[in-house]
């Protein structure tokens, strides 16, 4: 039964972070930055290699196609999958900027326009609290 024992660790590893990645999907540090949990993959997929290295069993094989699959099928969702979508409109440095129409801090909508050719513009975005 030892023998089995690096074959557990590593599908408790690789589903441990998955298990994280999914309950800590709302925390920004963690979604943002997927390489936390495909390390977790990578770890259980080289725990689960060294197990079939050392005894090439049926469970150690299955641990390991367990673990690469995991792994593979992160890092496909990750980095092809979940890309953002290429911006519509790009815009250019020098080229006016489209016309929009957006509430100011007192909540009165102010659109770009009405300040085209009277003073230079600052536009600040900050996330508002109500």
């Amino acid at each position: 039964m030892m023998r089995f024992v690096p074959a557990v660790l590593s599908v408790v590893v690789s589903l441990g972070a998955a298990v994280a990645y999914l309950s800590l999907l709302r925390v920004p540090a963690i979604r943002n930055h997927p390489a936390l949990y495909l390390a977790g993959f990578a770890l259980g997929t080289a725990i689960a290699a060294a197990a079939v290295w050392r005894s090439a069993r049926w469970l150690n094989l299955a641990a390991l196609a367990f673990s690469v699959a995991l792994l593979v099928l992160g890092g496909y969702f990750n980095f092809v999958f979940a890309r953002l979508p290429a911006p519509s409109t790009v815009l250019k440095v020098g080229k006016a900027a489209p016309d929009f129409t957006l509430p100011d801090a007192t909540g009165v909508a102010v659109t770009l326009a009405s300040f085209r050719d009277q003073r230079p513009v600052v536009l600040v975005f900050y996330r508002g609290y109500w």
